[in-house]
Formats: structure tokens, sequence, C-alpha cells
């Protein structure tokens, strides 16, 4: 996602610790690498929408996704994800905006392994 641009946005949210939604209208594939996300090109999120993302730990260390707000504020977070193992987040968004989505894990963030996304008004 980091080379990405997605297009989502909301305000609703999780507890911070988990699933951020309830019943998810559509997932998302996100890949993890050092030190970058990847999702599908064009993908595009309205508000009101909830998302499953499942994220595929292609790298080498262990790696987690945290979805924010822009004002920084979690959504919602995947367990660490160990090399070539999967998690997932599911976060409703109920407002358009910027958000972002970081893995906050060591150094990783530091390196730039962060991307944005644009929520849509519905």
């Amino acid at each position: 996602m980091a080379a990405v641009a997605l297009v989502a946005s909301g305000c609703g949210g999780s507890d911070g610790d988990g699933d951020g939604g309830g019943e998810a209208d559509r997932s998302i594939a996100v890949t993890a690498t050092e030190y970058d996300f990847n999702a599908e090109a064009g993908i595009e999120i309205v508000a009101g929408e909830t998302i499953e993302f499942e994220v595929t730990n292609v790298g080498d260390v262990t790696h987690e996704m945290q979805v924010l707000t822009g004002d920084a504020k979690t959504l919602g977070r995947t367990p660490e994800i160990a090399p070539s193992q999967s998690g997932t987040v599911t976060v409703t968004f109920d407002e358009p905006g910027v958000y972002q989505v970081i893995c906050d894990i060591d150094d990783h963030l530091s390196r730039g392994q962060r991307a944005e996304f644009q929520v849509a008004d519905s």
C-alpha cells in the first residue's frame, strides 16, 4: 500500500487492538515486506464500508499492519505476522478522508513502512 493509492476513508473503527468493524463488506489483499505495503491498484473504498484487510508477510522479518485515521487514531491492527504467514484486521470507515497504514514494529515505520489512502464520500 505504500506504493499504491487505496481509495478509502472513515472514522469508524476498533478498540485499537483487533478488528474494528463487524462483518466485512469485502476483503482487500495486502502484502507486507521490508519496508513496504502493497495492494492491488485501483481499489476504491467508500465511506460506510467495512473492509477486511488480509495481510500476507512476504518478507523475511515479522511485520504487522495498523490502520490509522488522518489524526493518527488507531482503528485496528493485525497481530504480529511472521514471515510466510497472514493476519487480518477489519475496519469500518464511517467518514471520507485520508487514512494510513503503518508497521510499528522496531524501526519499520522510520524506515518507511507506511502508506496513505483515500476513502471516498458515499
